[in-house]
């Protein structure tokens, strides 16, 4: 059994801008970055004048120039002890009470109905017993994001998410892909059929938007077995 584990960045952004005369813009973007946990809360702060001019970075506590007059701004403002205390002051006073009022008021208090996930099981590509195919496990259209999927050989996966196990079919063989959710009272399972070329589809809930990164890639040593994990926007 294979797990596979998402983890979710979050951004907060807030932008403000200045139009001036003859077409020229100035923006300031103040950008929250964060994951599951606010324990690696990363703050940004962004002067845009037509082009990137000067941000400041919570990692590195300072600002860093782009462009000859962006770099001489970023000295000036790294100069300036009490400015560099208030964006330091900023990561908890703007990232992480924004997040906590964010989570408390918005997503903890709010109703929203939990969306069960669409879950195909499929072979991409015909073949025959004892040769080589690739069997697609897709999970769409859930809600919320939190999912957990693994495939089973004699299957597993989650926003919409599209699982790949290539394997050699043998006669008798079942494999098939079970989803854990939110929405679901119990795991949700689909199984492949156990003819070469044959879909097993099972369609549950409405489809719905979804959002999501890479996961990337695992293997494993039982035969040629090779499972591949992708989230797609």
């Amino acid at each position: 059994m294979l797990l596979c584990t998402i983890t979710h960045s979050y951004i907060l952004m807030y932008i403000f801008f200045i139009p001036l005369h003859f077409g020229y813009q100035f923006q300031g973007i103040v950008d929250c970055e964060y994951d599951d946990t606010t324990d690696n809360m990363i703050y940004f702060v962004k002067n845009i004048f037509n082009q990137k001019l000067t941000v400041y970075d919570s990692r590195a506590q300072k600002y860093v120039g782009f462009g000859e007059f962006g770099i001489r701004n970023a000295d000036h403002y790294n100069s300036q002890a009490w400015k560099m205390a208030i964006r330091k002051a900023e990561v908890e006073t703007i990232c992480r009470y924004s997040k906590s009022f964010y989570t408390d008021n918005l997503i903890s208090t709010s109703s929203y109905v939990p969306v069960p996930p669409i879950v195909k099981v499929r072979l991409t590509k015909p073949s025959s017993y004892g040769e080589l195919s690739m069997l697609e496990c897709s999970v769409l259209g859930f809600y919320p994001q939190e999912v957990r999927v693994n495939t089973l050989a004699n299957g597993d996966w989650s926003y919409p998410l599209h699982s790949y196990l290539e394997f050699r079919p043998q006669r008798g063989e079942s494999v098939s892909c079970m989803v854990e959710h939110p929405s679901l009272d119990e795991p949700l399972e689909v199984v492949w059929g156990e003819r070469p070329g044959e879909e097993g589809v099972l369609w549950s809930g409405v489809r719905a938007g979804g959002r999501g990164g890479n996961v990337g890639e695992r293997g494993t040593e039982r035969g040629k077995n090779i499972l591949l994990i992708a989230v797609f926007s």
